[in-house]
């Protein structure tokens, strides 16, 4: 059941040839471990909800949307997708929705690790989005540290 937009590197690694859409998505994922597969379930359900079935996915990492929930932040053609899991006996997944247009800045860091050497990561991405009055700053974090160039650059040529 191999895509040829998939290259598996071991049972929990690969390499994802991307713009790919959320059928593609779904498919490269039945390739993961299960308990990992879970997850990627409860988003690929809540982006099923707000995103268009054709729709490309440039970029598709692990982060924290929120400061205590975790989830996958998405960069799609139209918008870009803030995925965070949902606590509790019955699990699930919500989606958050931010139009290109409404991003004013984007920008990037490397947080410094208090704990020395752990299994956090340290990419941060700041958001500053246009709100009716003013503007909100989003703080996305604990992304992978060897893709945070990867997402920023996802997110910036979007933003041409």
């Amino acid at each position: 059941m191999a895509t040829p937009k998939y290259t598996k590197i071991d049972e929990r690694f690969g390499v994802i040839e991307y713009p790919v859409t959320l059928a593609e998505m779904v498919e490269i994922s039945k390739e993961l471990p299960k308990t990992e597969r879970t997850y990627y379930q409860y988003a690929f359900d809540a982006l099923k909800k707000v995103m268009k079935s054709k729709e490309a996915i440039y970029c598709f990492e692990i982060a924290n949307p929120k400061l205590t929930k975790f989830g996958f932040i998405v960069v799609g053609d139209h918008n870009l997708y803030l995925v965070m899991m949902k606590g509790g006996l019955f699990g699930g997944a919500e989606a958050e929705v931010i139009k290109y247009k409404d991003i004013k800045n984007v920008d990037f860091d490397i947080a410094p690790n208090l704990l020395g050497l752990s299994n956090v990561n340290t990419g941060v991405i700041y958001l500053e989005i246009k709100k009716m009055l003013g503007t909100k700053k989003r703080t996305i974090s604990n992304i992978p540290n060897y893709n945070v160039d990867g997402v920023l650059k996802a997110i910036r040529n979007k933003l041409k």
